[in-house]
């Protein structure tokens, strides 16, 4: 990472048009069109972060040229995006206090990995691999099937952060209008977990008095099951959760003593067992255990055991502060980390297996390939705008279209 090199990429390479149409909603302010909202793009907050750590907030501005101007001649080496304001921010202090407020934003969700630092044990702090990516690859899934199935919201956009998270934008009009009691129900309803060393089970895995666990859990699962146990590269094989740190113990602790000594001698018996062959016995207790069952209560209590456990282990763990206010701050897509030289490319989910962050374009690659093609369109970045143009932002242009056509007609009504 360097000054010189993130000059060449925002000059020749980041995607300010695209950048603009995303977040101008189709509200240009050249366009003549009755329903369009000319300072939309004004309105909006962006913060920079120039070298040195100096943050630049309130600013904002009035179309593409001149966010793309700003950009170059202040050379953020971090941008955030906020929401969309009454007035222009660079004025919120000439505003009545009560009088300047958001009045839409995308809903975002920031997952990180140092959440997921008591049950990793391939690395630690910001460092990232691809054993411990699998962790990411569940949540994307998670959180795309929960936003779609569940609230039926068609334009999210996942991002990877440039080290070791990912952020996740929901861009749909009823999404970006939600109140910030609204986004903080949303974000509740997807909190499963809470981090914790020692906890080896999720509390919101609970019957409730139900005959069955509630239909998100229950589908959550069965993507959780795969990267836990499944996987290649999943939790069990590749996090060999069951050999290392306290994780068995605590797991086995609901167990009755018979079992727990039955888990105890196979180990024994069995010194180089992995830790998917030591789940596989826990399996067999819990198959036993559902045969001697006679009671309602016994076979209720059993529904939600071993799952509990994956939810725990498996299932997403957000920032939940991140998606709760409207006004919060969430780094841009296509910026460069400035610790790795990363670029935060979007992530496709339907390729979400085979996507690995450490393949993921620096912008040293980036003048690499600019100065061996000569073509801006031929980078490694080309695979990222492409999937941001046509799977993202050109769907999400044609509903906006639809919407403003329908809010016309409407008016002339």
């Amino acid at each position: 990472f360097s000054m010189d090199l993130l000059r060449i990429y925002y000059d020749r390479l980041f995607p300010f048009l695209q950048m603009f149409r995303w977040l101008s909603y189709r509200n240009d302010p050249k366009s003549s069109s009755p329903g369009v909202a000319k300072d939309f793009f004004l309105r909006r907050e962006f913060t920079f972060v120039l070298e040195g750590d100096i943050f630049c907030r309130y600013l904002c501005f009035r179309d593409g040229e001149e966010f793309r101007s700003q950009m170059l001649s202040r050379m953020p080496i971090r941008m955030e995006i906020g929401a969309v304001f009454t007035h222009p921010p660079k004025n919120h202090t000439t505003v009545i206090k009560d009088a300047y407020k958001p009045v839409e934003r995308e809903l975002v969700f920031d997952i990180d990995m140092d959440d997921y630092d008591d049950i990793r044990t391939c690395c630690h702090g910001s460092k990232l691999c691809l054993k411990c990516w699998t962790f990411m690859k569940a949540a994307i899934k998670i959180l795309r099937r929960t936003l779609t199935e569940d609230f039926g919201f068609k334009h999210t956009l996942f991002v990877y952060s440039g080290r070791r998270g990912v952020h996740c934008w929901v861009c749909d009009k009823a999404a970006r209008k939600l109140s910030n009691d609204q986004r903080t129900a949303v974000a509740e309803y997807l909190t499963l977990v809470t981090p914790g060393a020692n906890k080896a089970r999720s509390e919101a895995v609970k019957m409730n008095g139900c005959e069955e666990l509630h239909p998100s859990i229950t589908e959550a699962y069965k993507i959780c099951e795969y990267y836990f146990r499944d996987d290649p590269q999943g939790i069990l094989a590749a996090q060999d959760i069951l050999k290392k740190g306290p994780h068995l113990a605590n797991i086995l602790d609901v167990y009755a003593s018979a079992e727990k000594d039955a888990v105890s001698k196979y180990m024994k018996d069995n010194p180089e067992a992995t830790s998917q062959q030591i789940w596989a016995q826990l399996e067999k207790i819990v198959a036993e255990r559902a045969r001697s069952a006679t009671t309602f209560k016994q076979k209720q209590d059993l529904k939600p055991m071993l799952k509990d456990t994956i939810i725990q282990y498996t299932y997403p763990r957000l920032d939940i502060n991140v998606s709760k206010q409207m006004n919060h701050l969430l780094k841009s897509p296509f910026v460069v980390h400035p610790k790795t030289g990363r670029v935060c490319v979007p992530i496709d989910p339907n390729k979400v297996d085979n996507f690995n962050p450490l393949e993921v374009p620096t912008i040293g690659r980036l003048v690499e390939d600019l100065n061996r093609t000569g073509d801006v369109r031929q980078t490694s970045l080309k695979d990222y705008t492409h999937y941001f143009e046509v799977h993202f932002l050109q769907p999400l242009e044609r509903d906006t279209d639809r919407e403003m056509q329908r809010s016309a007609g409407d008016l002339s009504f």
